[in-house]
């Protein structure tokens, strides 16, 4: 904010934007890795915050919050609360994430000890929410094309003391579902590209707006057709990991075409997926799908919707669950038909999760709570002995990387493709929240 003359973070926000910047309620998420949510409430309470039971009580600018009634690591603020200073989102003991945006890790499930996916994961706050459910046990693979918005990723991921991510920075579609190495994936957290036709927290929006070097843009002439066989694609690429068992699916748009649509095209196309009970889709929430795109009004009832009146940014998410065994055949013969006319992507490598640890490494370390109060800092370890093998590995993995990228132009949308150049612009991701 130093570079930009900001004096604070709403003032990085375009002067267009700024009556809907604070338009929805703040809301927060406790990341459940290095503290609990009853001890976040109580450092909030010694701050001057008064908890309440009734969201008419948070009233804008009002010294109030509450606990969300849908998701139980979520808690809600007055519309305009500022929490960008506050010590527990400064040392990551809390995540400043629109409620519509923590629904996917809530219904993609994943277990502690598992392992899961994230296809184009970056910022980073849905791979932190799933690593934060699975207590930073397992291992999450974390996919997206773009370089600079994958650093931004490792930043946010390693502040919330996530240590369980493997990141590789190539398109989810260039990924062998059948490489040994992903035989184990049973979740999938899919959010692909979409129109943003839904995001009116621009706060919220600013880490993709500044990753992407703009805004969002509404859709023009053909675009939801392209974005929606996009998105298809990329459901159809993770129904064919041979593990995976329970997949989300989410957009921040409020199109049909991206949403319910694309759905019933997925479901239409293979039978190996259905749709997941709507009991185990953020049950308590109200507003669901509609029967429209060519879903019935059963199958509507098993997906959400949230638009603006409901306090949050307009979402959607979807479930699925496999309902067959996987059928590797068919795996093939769909690879085949993605990498036609190309050779097929080498097998992933191994040293990105030693680059994230590495990277890791070289922050601040912090304390695990003991007491279930939120973690404070810790002096820095001795430096590390150098391991030469992770090294020779780290080399490996970036030839693989290279040899990847030759093979072919990377299939766009996946996970944005725009570069930016201005490091503070960089420094503002690490504040402002997807």
């Amino acid at each position: 904010m130093v570079e930009t003359g900001a004096q604070s973070i709403e003032d990085l926000i375009p002067l267009a934007l700024r009556d809907t910047a604070t338009a929805t309620f703040r809301y927060v998420r406790v990341n459940l890795i290095v503290t609990t949510v009853d001890a976040v409430i109580e450092v909030f309470i010694r701050d001057g915050f008064k908890l309440v039971e009734d969201v008419k009580a948070l009233n804008v600018n009002a010294h109030r919050f509450m606990r969300d009634g849908d998701l139980s690591d979520v808690l809600v603020f007055p519309p305009g609360t500022v929490l960008h200073l506050h010590p527990l989102y400064v040392d990551g003991s809390v995540v400043l994430q629109d409620k519509a945006s923590c629904m996917p890790a809530h219904v993609v499930q994943p277990q502690p000890g598992s392992e899961a996916l994230d296809a184009c994961a970056a910022p980073g706050n849905k791979t932190s929410h799933m690593v934060s459910l699975m207590a930073n046990k397992g291992r999450v693979h974390a996919f997206d094309m773009d370089s600079r918005r994958m650093q931004t990723l490792v930043e946010l991921t390693t502040k919330a003391r996530c240590r369980i991510i493997e990141t590789q920075c190539m398109s989810f579609l260039d990924v062998d579902p059948l490489d040994p190495k992903y035989a184990q994936v049973e979740y999938a957290l899919l959010d692909p590209s979409c129109s943003g036709s839904g995001i009116v927290n621009r706060m919220d929006a600013l880490v993709d707006a500044y990753a992407s070097g703009g805004r969002p843009q509404e859709p023009q002439g053909g675009r939801l057709a392209g974005l929606a066989e996009f998105q298809i694609s990329i459901i159809m690429h993770a129904m064919r990991f041979p593990a995976a068992k329970r997949i989300s699916y989410s957009t921040c748009s409020v199109h049909v075409e991206e949403n319910e649509a694309v759905v019933a095209a997925v479901l239409a196309a293979q039978d190996e997926f259905g749709l997941a009970p709507a009991e185990q889709v953020i049950p308590t929430w109200k507003r669901r799908g509609v029967a429209e795109g060519g879903l019935t009004p059963e199958q509507a009832a098993c997906v959400v919707r949230t638009l603006p009146e409901d306090g949050t940014n307009g979402f959607f998410v979807a479930g699925f669950v496999r309902q067959k065994p996987a059928d590797v055949e068919a795996t093939r013969r769909h690879l085949q038909t993605i990498w036609a006319g190309r050779p097929a992507p080498q097998a992933a490598s191994e040293p990105a999760q030693n680059q994230h640890q590495q990277t890791n490494q070289k922050k601040r370390e912090f304390n695990k709570p003991a007491d279930g109060k939120p973690a404070g800092p810790m002096k820095k370890k001795p430096k590390p002995t150098v391991d030469t093998r992770k090294q020779n590995s780290s080399l490996n993995g970036q030839r693989a990387r290279s040899a990847v990228t030759a093979s072919g132009p990377p299939a766009a949308g996946a996970g944005g493709a725009s570069k930016g150049k201005k490091r503070s612009k960089r420094r503002v991701t690490s504040a402002v929240t997807q």
